[in-house]
């Protein structure tokens, strides 16, 4: 019972139709992105007449006369609050004025310096100095004891540097001040 050979499909994408690119947008052709173009185009989704406006935004346009914009859209009306300084007056603006202000400020503000005892001296390097000393003398012995012995000579000299970054990060990276 031979089967017959099963032909192998093969998927390709599907011819794309490469139309040509919009067409850029000029103010005053109706094409370019606005609200109101907005508006239009939900008013012919709706089905409502252009013109008629559904809602508080904005109230139908007068027959013959120009559209109104929305409230929300018409520029805001900006009432100064203080007069403006004039050139001669003793309100100008003065930089050096403000800063002498600012630091009388600052130094009446400040509280009253209290006089603290000066900060003893540490003995965290002394201690270091001490202790890798000590470490030198005691591989420096090992070393001198076993003088005939390479290995262990280059064992005490690795020992040298190991005790001392030890140390040094012990004390110095880990410990605070004492």
């Amino acid at each position: 019972m031979d089967d017959p050979p099963q032909t192998k499909s093969r998927f390709l994408l599907k011819p794309r139709d490469v139309d040509a690119v919009d067409k850029v947008a000029r103010d005053g052709d109706g094409t370019a992105i606005s609200v109101k173009l907005m508006h239009k185009v939900n008013q012919i989704a709706e089905g409502k007449a252009p013109g008629r406006w559904s809602g508080d935004l904005m109230t139908p346009p007068e027959e013959g006369g120009p559209e109104e914009l929305p409230a929300v859209f018409k520029p805001k009306e900006i009432t100064p609050m203080d007069r403006p300084s004039g050139v001669t007056g003793e309100e100008e603006i003065s930089v050096p004025g403000m800063l002498q202000r600012n630091h009388a400020a600052a130094v009446n503000a400040a509280p009253d310096l209290i006089a603290m005892p000066p900060k003893r001296r540490s003995r965290r390097n002394r201690d270091f100095l001490m202790l890798v000393g000590g470490a030198f003398l005691a591989v420096g012995v090992l070393a001198l004891v076993f003088r005939d012995d390479r290995q262990m000579v280059a064992l005490s000299l690795f020992g040298v540097v190991f005790t001392t970054v030890i140390l040094a990060w012990v004390m110095y990276g880990i410990m605070d001040r004492y």
